[in-house]
């Protein structure tokens, strides 16, 4: 070292002895942290292969056989409590309806009128919302988040729809693991499935895998898109989640009557109409 001056400064020796105790600690130091980094990173530590999507009790979903070809226009609308008492559209060629207010367990209160005005189109179908408090048995919350729904449905209508839609948001209370909440997905499908009819499953990639993780039912999938048009949304018709493609796009846009979910089936499903809606 050197003063200002360019002389040389001599240190005492305790200075110079206390200088390489520390550079003795510090190596120290170094080594065990160096070693507890490559201990961690040992075999042992590992966290193992990641659980199935499912838990082990949740029902097995059925392959359903395909109908017969059909189509209907590809142009639709689905609706449900926030348009209550609203004049709905009298064009379009499908309409699908919201049986449930909003969360499960809970009434759209204007789904008769609702009904009504969908079952004159030439397709139609209802979905039901879904969501996980994170207690309890999730086969058995799903199963009885579907009894309830088909219930309030049964209210409405002399028949019950031959397809229904799981509508899965986060915007709903999601509070178990992805395994836990795909487990009650899985318990409503298979449960509908039971009482007869077909299911598919409105999401977005997004959601879905933040809800479910990687679970792929292979279910028909409601792609929802967001504010756009009718172009903007086609593009989604290209892509796929939850082990499906899209079959059917949503997007939200402003009519003479006010602001509306508008759908399109997508080009792969034109003559696979059954699949989607209730054609009477």
């Amino acid at each position: 070292m050197a003063n200002r001056r360019g002389r040389s400064v001599r240190l005492p020796a305790f200075v110079v002895g206390a200088g390489l105790l520390a550079v003795v600690v510090l190596a120290v130091a170094v080594k065990v942290g160096l070693g507890q980094t490559t201990s961690t990173a040992d075999p042992s530590f590992s966290t193992g292969p990641p659980p199935p999507p499912l838990l082990a009790s949740a029902p097995k979903l059925q392959p359903w056989p395909r109908p017969p070809a059909a189509s209907v226009p590809p142009l639709g609308y689905d609706v449900s409590h926030p348009q209550c008492h609203r004049a709905l559209p009298a064009d379009g060629g499908f309409a699908i309806v919201g049986v449930t207010g909003g969360h499960p367990f809970s009434s759209n209160g204007c789904v008769g009128e609702q009904l009504a005005w969908a079952v004159r189109k030439h397709g139609h179908a209802v979905y039901v919302n879904s969501g996980f408090p994170g207690t309890g048995d999730p086969v058995a919350y799903g199963t009885s988040v579907a009894n309830d729904a088909v219930a309030r449905e049964h209210l409405q209508t002399t028949r019950g729809t031959a397809v229904w839609w799981l509508d899965v948001e986060t915007a709903n209370t999601w509070a178990g693991t992805t395994q836990q909440n795909a487990t009650v997905l899985d318990a409503m499908a298979s449960r509908l499935q039971q009482l007869g009819v077909r299911v598919g499953i409105y999401s977005t990639p997004e959601m879905w895998f933040e809800i479910a993780g990687d679970w792929s039912p292979g279910l028909p999938v409601w792609y929802a898109t967001g504010p756009g048009t009718a172009q903007t949304a086609s593009a989604a018709c290209a892509r796929s989640f939850a082990g499906s493609p899209a079959a059917v796009v949503q997007w939200v846009q402003k009519t003479a009557l006010g602001v509306f979910d508008h759908n399109m089936v997508c080009p792969a499903y034109q003559n696979r109409a059954r699949e989607l809606l209730d054609l009477g």
